[in-house]
């Protein structure tokens, strides 16, 4: 198994965010939240460490985007996990995962190992 990951969940609806939480801590991850709103999110980007995200887009009338800008301007890897179009998501974010809802105990646990892979390549290459 690859190293335990501290993943942070931003996902408004509770039922998504316990699965979710529950499919990671059950292959050995330690969830961060899981945090229904931005604020929330950015609260926690800025007081505990993180090596990787899952963000809903859509919470509560705002989008995640302020969420994925900070982990961006920290090098932390994240993923999108939205029902929406993925045609919608800004430009600057093209780089980034999108998982589309809802999300099979494989998805999840193949976009992690892969945001594993981006936490973990040296800088600069």
């Amino acid at each position: 198994m690859a190293a335990a990951l501290r993943i942070l969940i931003v996902e408004d609806e509770w039922l998504i965010a316990e699965d979710h939480a529950a499919r990671l801590r059950s292959a050995g991850h330690r969830v961060v939240g899981p945090v229904p709103s931005v604020q929330a999110a950015l609260d926690r980007i800025a007081q505990e460490e993180i090596d990787a995200a899952l963000l809903d887009i859509q919470l509560n009338g705002e989008t995640s985007y302020r969420v994925a800008e900070s982990l961006q301007e920290k090098s932390i890897p994240f993923a999108f996990v939205t029902g929406h179009v993925t045609s919608e998501i800004p430009a600057r974010f093209a780089t980034a995962s999108v998982l589309q809802k809802p999300v099979a105990a494989e998805g999840l646990s193949a976009a992690v190992a892969a945001l594993a892979g981006e936490r973990l390549e040296p800088e600069g290459e």
